[in-house]
């Protein structure tokens, strides 16, 4: 599933899409938009059941613990600013003079006016697998649009090359400008994709980096592995440390990281480093229990 080109959306159902169902549209003016925000919340809770949504009335609940990050009624995706309960609108792909300027606001106000919110992908792997595609197509569009010019080349309809100085202006022109339309639409594509993954991408290793710190473990690092999976590599001693406190997680961890993906084959242990491998899932289990320690 490639993201949307304007938005971060994923794919979920927004709150444009729900003003024009005919069950809304059929209720009186001043009732629609209240309508279209409960179903919007339905729909994406049957569509993503695994993802949190939150509603406005959920306004007066303190905000989701550890949350970074959500996609509001619209698509588009907001971030926490660190250090402040406030919450601030990414901007969308494109050039920034078609945006306006984005107010931080706090979780309450943020519910209240832009609910119902959710939770984006939770997984690295499509969001890498979608900037790959994205990559790919847009070397494709690259190839076309020189092919293009070799075609016109040798029909002696077009300039030998991709623009001569005594070209007619009309022509030159309009190239240009089929050509920034089409580089626009492939840099927007490209911009999503990006925005969507580092936000998966970095978070998950970013708190368990600072976990790993925390609770003394100085000469590990969490980086992404090759296939994207997490990749926790612990010398020796913090080896042992660590397995101490799983031993003491024993009850919790067994069950909850087989569910995530972590099985016994993704430990390797080498004379100089153990090195383990994780799901986005079993990171966060990580740094869950790595917290628990700490306090």
């Amino acid at each position: 599933m490639m993201l949307n080109t304007t938005r971060l959306s994923d794919g979920l159902p927004t709150l444009e899409e729900a003003a024009q169902y005919r069950v809304v549209l059929e209720l009186p003016p001043d009732q629609r938009d209240a309508a279209a925000r409960v179903l919007v919340a339905r729909q994406r809770r049957e569509q993503a059941p695994g993802r949190r949504t939150w509603e406005a009335e959920d306004s007066l609940l303190p905000p989701p613990d550890g949350l970074i990050a959500v996609l509001d009624n619209k698509g588009d995706l907001w971030r926490s600013v660190s250090g402040t309960d406030a919450w601030r609108q990414v901007p969308r792909p494109g050039p920034a003079s078609n945006q306006g300027t984005s107010v931080p606001l706090p979780w309450p106000d943020f519910l209240q006016k832009h609910a119902p919110a959710s939770e984006p992908p939770g997984e690295w792997a499509q969001q890498r697998t979608d900037v790959i595609d994205v990559l790919r197509a847009t070397y494709a569009e690259l190839n076309r649009l020189l092919a293009d010019v070799a075609d016109d080349s040798r029909a002696g309809i077009g300039a030998p090359c991709v623009a001569e100085t005594d070209e007619d202006d009309d022509d030159l022109l309009d190239r240009a400008k089929r050509w920034a339309a089409r580089l626009t639409g492939a840099a927007d594509r490209l911009h999503a994709a990006v925005g969507a993954a580092e936000l998966l991408h970095d978070e998950v290793i970013t708190e368990l980096a600072r976990a790993l710190s925390d609770v003394g473990l100085s000469q590990s690092r969490a980086s992404r592995g090759p296939n994207g999976e997490v990749s926790v590599l612990l010398s020796p001693a913090d080896a042992d440390l660590l397995a101490g406190m799983m031993a003491v997680s024993a009850t919790l961890l067994p069950m909850n990281l087989q569910h995530v993906g972590v099985r016994p084959h993704c430990w390797f242990s080498g004379p100089r480093s153990t090195t383990m491998h994780l799901t986005d899932d079993g990171g966060r289990l990580l740094t869950k229990l790595l917290r628990g320690h700490r306090s």
